[in-house]
């Protein structure tokens, strides 16, 4: 069973017709982006699941950095050199090395990370320092790198070298510095952007350390491609999520809620939540003019959000698309009937399950999605497991590039967070 995508938002035939006609010259770079090896272009994120080279790299430095006595890898990025890492470890809870990561600069973590790092080699126990920077000039990547380096240079001063892996461009200055240090260097290629490189080695590395079968990951990410790269219109989920998003913006929905119906995938959300924000969010369009388009993603979770949130999306303003995310469920948990009186309270929990308790849930919120006619689609993984979550990255990276070309935006540049970047620098060189 493989993923399933079914598109309830009223995309007609002659809507998807049209969308195919104007994206049928960008569907044709897609695909020569996904066989190109040298990732000479912004799209060539899509070559990163084929790419055997980088798989075979990424496992020897993890032979080489990681032993039996190994017991965390420390994920040193922020933004996308650590989103889409986060979302497949979170979502799968592997059984190897524990991944931690720092994304962002808090005192109190960055202490507590120290003396885990004496505390563990004076228990004979090794941790692993693994840098994810693509310019290697990060402000906050920075000073989190440095404080740990500093606290592994104290805990191994002879060898500390042999702790750390760097995720960065070639040729990069932080490139410079491991190649000076004879520290492990992985690639990040120029024209893989942080929030589309999950399937690079800024992913696997971490993952890999971690007991995540990046094999099946690559192999879920190359069945999107087969279906939204070179399938038909009617098979090309991303093609019609695309499409229905970019409908659901020309009748003024400004909003995206990815609803997730399984706590595990939060994570993901907040990757996708990235990825849409910051390759759609643009000030001026790909010829320069002042538009400030942008769809804001929001996530959220079923069903807790359902006692949250789910008021204003049903009663409030018609602003918002979904996309509802659902996970088939192997293990299930059957509602004891622990005494008369407890029971009579939800009598129709009588003889069910957690999971058809939460099926029935989850009919019951896009029934109200349907009697108001509010637009939403829905996507099933089948499973929890690296194919299904490769699969479902990859797709919705297709389907960010094919919206921004829909919009007439560059989905791979962010020339406003730099702005921010350069205004911090310059108040940091006044002392």
């Amino acid at each position: 069973m493989q993923f399933n995508y079914k598109n309830t938002a009223g995309i007609s035939a002659q809507d998807l017709s049209a969308t195919t006609k104007r994206l049928a010259s960008y569907l044709r770079t897609l695909q020569s982006a996904s066989q190109d090896r040298s990732y000479s272009t912004d799209e060539t994120s899509l070559a990163a699941p084929h790419d055997a080279a980088v798989r075979k790299r990424v496992k020897a430095v993890c032979r080489d950095v990681c032993s039996s006595k190994t017991v965390e890898v420390m994920v040193v990025g922020i933004g996308g050199s650590s989103l889409g890492t986060r979302a497949v470890y979170d979502a799968l809870k592997p059984k190897g090395v524990a991944l931690s990561f720092f994304d962002t600069v808090y005192v109190p973590d960055l202490q507590n990370a120290a003396r885990r790092i004496r505390d563990t080699f004076k228990q004979k126990r090794e941790i692993v320092i693994n840098v994810v920077s693509k310019s290697g000039t990060t402000n906050e990547t920075v000073a989190n790198a440095r404080v740990l380096i500093d606290a592994l240079k104290r805990a191994r001063k002879k060898d500390w070298q042999r702790f750390m892996v760097v995720t960065t461009e070639p040729g990069s200055l932080l490139d410079q510095w491991a190649s000076e240090q004879g520290i492990h260097s992985l690639p990040n290629p120029p024209h893989v952007g942080g929030r589309y490189s999950v399937m690079s080695a800024v992913g696997l590395f971490p993952l890999q350390c971690a007991g995540v079968d990046i094999d099946e990951l690559h192999k879920g990410a190359r069945r999107a491609q087969k279906k939204c790269l070179f399938g038909k219109p009617t098979e090309n989920y991303a093609l019609q999520s695309a499409a229905m998003l970019y409908r659901a913006m020309k009748k003024g929905k400004i909003i995206e809620n990815l609803f997730i119906f399984n706590p595990g995938l939060e994570e993901v959300g907040k990757w996708y939540r990235q990825l849409l924000a910051e390759s759609l969010g643009k000030e001026h369009d790909a010829r320069g003019r002042e538009v400030h388009a942008g769809l804001t993603p929001i996530v959220s979770v079923g069903s807790v959000d359902l006692h949250s949130t789910a008021q204003l999306y049903l009663g409030g303003p018609d602003d918002k698309c979904t996309t509802f995310v659902w996970l088939s469920s192997g293990q299930d948990v059957r509602i004891p009937n622990v005494d008369a009186r407890l029971a009579a309270l939800v009598p129709e929990l009588k003889r069910k399950t957690i999971n058809e308790l939460m099926e029935a849930i989850y009919e019951g919120t896009k029934g109200s999605y349907k009697k108001r006619g509010l637009l939403f689609a829905e996507a099933v993984l089948p499973e929890l497991s690296e194919a299904a979550l490769g699969e479902f990255l990859q797709f919705k990276m297709i389907q960010t590039m094919l919206l921004g070309k829909l919009m007439g935006v560059n989905a791979f540049d962010q020339p406003n967070v730099e702005e921010y970047k350069k205004i911090t620098r310059r108040i940091l060189s006044r002392s």
